[in-house]
């Protein structure tokens, strides 16, 4: 069993001191990267990749794929409650978030690329 000595010293070698080396010279409002990264903690699983993020702004660290409950609710009212395909309304709890821009080809979760979609034609979308 590794104790949390050596634990700590592993982590700081393999993930701290490189992060730090890097970008040890760039200017940084410590205060503005508290509040971001606190806000991150909680949409993000993968929490070190956070401090990737707001070093590099690189979005690839974040792996955020799902949208979250408020940017679905904006899409949802956005549109009314009424999927544009099949223009049926639907309640929200049986939709579900769609990236307008496919996340495999850059598009980003972010509310102006949501779209709310029926299930089913979600599902039709995704098979093809």
């Amino acid at each position: 069993m590794i104790s949390s000595k050596k634990m700590i010293q592993f982590l700081v070698f393999e993930f701290l001191e490189p992060l730090y080396n890097t970008f040890k010279d760039n200017p940084f409002d410590a205060k503005e990267l508290e509040t971001e990264i606190t806000k991150l903690m909680q949409d993000v699983d993968n929490k070190k990749d956070i401090y990737y993020y707001v070093l590099t702004r690189e979005e690839k660290h974040l792996n955020i794929r799902a949208f979250s409950y408020k940017q679905k609710r904006e899409a949802y009212d956005k549109q009314k409650g009424i999927y544009a395909v099949c223009q049926k309304p639907f309640k929200i709890e049986y939709m579900e978030a769609d990236h307008i821009i496919p996340w495999k080809k850059g598009g980003q979760t972010i509310a102006s690329n949501c779209q709310m979609l029926c299930q089913k034609d979600n599902s039709m979308k995704d098979s093809k």
